[in-house]
């Protein structure tokens, strides 16, 4: 990305986003009460991920309705590692919306 006078980045940077890395990361433990329950749900997480593809935080962005669904989602991402994203093909720190789903039918 280019500076303009004054430290101003200039438009058009090539922005690359970060992303899971599906063969280093366990998904969550279905909650044994929530399958007992039948129930199913989706948290959506907001997660800071270093230039590194280390997580440093992960917060809740929406919540499932369901507390075992959050801190198990909240839990299990937070021991993720990415492929980080990358900024004119330099890797950078950014925050990314990770979306968790629990499905009874993929969780037998």
């Amino acid at each position: 990305m280019r500076k303009e006078a004054g430290g101003q980045e200039s438009a058009g940077a090539t922005v690359r986003q970060a992303v899971p890395l599906p063969t280093d990361n366990r998904p969550p433990e279905y909650p044994a009460l929530a399958r007992k329950r039948g129930w199913e749900g989706r948290v959506l997480l907001a997660v800071d991920v270093s230039a590194d593809g280390i997580v440093q935080a992960a917060r809740l962005q929406t919540g499932s309705g369901h507390d075992l669904f959050d801190e198990a989602a909240l839990g299990a991402v937070r021991k993720w590692r990415f492929q980080p994203g990358t900024r004119d093909g330099e890797p950078v720190a950014m925050q990314v919306l990770v979306p968790v789903h629990f499905i009874l039918k993929d969780n037998p």
